[in-house]
Parts: structure tokens; sequence; C-alpha cells
């Protein structure tokens, strides 16, 4: 099935840039890919506040935010699915929420596959573009390559770390939590795959942090450093 936002964002490569001079270069962006079990919205969380923190203390009115659930809602809106389905997808904690994202990639239930990716893709490098925006999950390191202005980082950990962490988040057996990972894992690579094509990590992210080694605190203060260095805040 054609990759409609490839296709746009060839397209639009191929068009004349704008000669506005005052016009604005697009981003700042930080995309926060993740294993499945990996805190990267417990991260994003404490990094917009960092860096908006950071930005009013220099007397610059840019407060940064992080979307993650948002990507589903603002797309489901636009395909015109249920409001309970919505609800469903943006709660990563529901049991139902697994039962219903298989659904939601299902032609005969909802809108096709690809018009389903290219609604999302289209959602997130609309707010890349926008800047000031931290992105989690759904493909956006590869989503927003062509925005000069973004930095894409890769949570990791070792799977019976990971495990350990969802069996006491979700009260779940050992077992359970691994299965579970494993499933997630491999549901977000086929959802990455259809906007990287088997392209290895390594042309995508910036940076792989190790989650079991490395704390929260540890991990912002480093992407805080970034952020300063590239200029993403003031």
């Amino acid at each position: 099935m054609e990759n409609l936002f490839l296709k746009y964002m060839k397209e639009r490569a191929g068009q004349p840039q704008s000669t506005d001079k005052g016009r604005v270069a697009p981003g700042p962006v930080i995309t926060i890919s993740r294993e499945f079990g990996c805190p990267a919205k417990r991260i994003s969380d404490k990094l917009a506040k960092t860096l908006s923190a950071k930005n009013i203390s220099s007397g610059v009115q840019k407060e940064w935010r992080w979307i993650s659930k948002e990507i589903i809602e603002e797309s489901a809106k636009e395909l015109n699915l249920t409001p309970s389905l919505i609800q469903d997808l943006s709660n990563y904690k529901h049991s139902s929420f697994f039962e219903n994202l298989a659904l939601f990639f299902q032609d005969e239930f909802y809108p096709g596959d690809a018009k389903i990716k290219n609604t999302i893709a289209k959602f997130i490098h609309t707010a890349a573009e926008e800047g000031n925006v931290i992105i989690v999950g759904r493909a956006a390191e590869a989503i927003t390559k062509s925005i000069p202005q973004a930095f894409h980082v890769r949570l990791k950990a070792p799977i019976e770390w990971r495990a350990e962490v969802v069996s006491k988040q979700e009260g779940i057996s050992l077992s359970d939590a691994t299965k579970m990972c494993t499933e997630n894992d491999k549901r977000r690579l086929q959802f990455r795959n259809y906007f990287e094509k088997d392209v290895p990590d390594a042309n995508f992210y910036d940076l792989t942090f190790n989650c079991k080694t490395m704390t929260d605190e540890e991990i912002v203060e480093v992407l805080v450093i970034i952020a300063e260095t590239r200029g993403f805040v003031f």
C-alpha cells in the first residue's frame, strides 16, 4: 500500500522554497521513541517543564509541551472514529486499548491502514513544524527527519527489567508482563517500519539511553544540555 505521507514530503521537497526572509524555521522538536516499559512519558514531562523554565528565566515566553495520546486523539477525530474508541486509544493502561488497537488498523472496521498512518504522520509533522514540542512514539523520528532543528532519542532497556516495571505498574505476573512487552515491541516496530522501511536505527536516532542504568533525572539533564547546545532554548 502506498505511503502517501512520504509521497507528500517528496512533492514538498521539490517545490521552491519560500522567499519570505521573515519566515521562522520549523522546530525545534525532540522525538522520543521507546521500548515498551521505558518511562518515555515521565521523562518527556520532566524535560518539557525544564526547557520551559529555562526559556521563561531568560525572558522568552515560549513553553515546551509534550504529546503522546494527543496524536491518536486528533487523528481519530479527523477520521471520524467514535468517542469511546478515542478514549480507549488514548489510555495505555486499559487492557481494552490493545484490543481496540488491533481493530483500529483493520480496513473492514475503520479507514484503510495507509490513510490512518498518514493521518497520524500529518498531525505529527504539523506539531513538529510549530516547534517547542517533544513527541513520544509513533515513528516521529522518521516523520520529522527532514526538520533540521530536531533531535531524536531512543529509550531502551533489557526486557527483564522492563517486564518487572510493567508487572508492578499493571499488577500482573512477570510472565504476562514479559509477553506484553514482547507483543507491544513487535506492534510498534511494525508501525515504525511503515515509515522507516527497515532502515537501521542508526539512521534515525541521535542518541540512545539505557533506562535500566540511567535515572530519569540523568537522562533529562543530558537532553537539556543538548537542547541548550543546539539553541533549542534561550
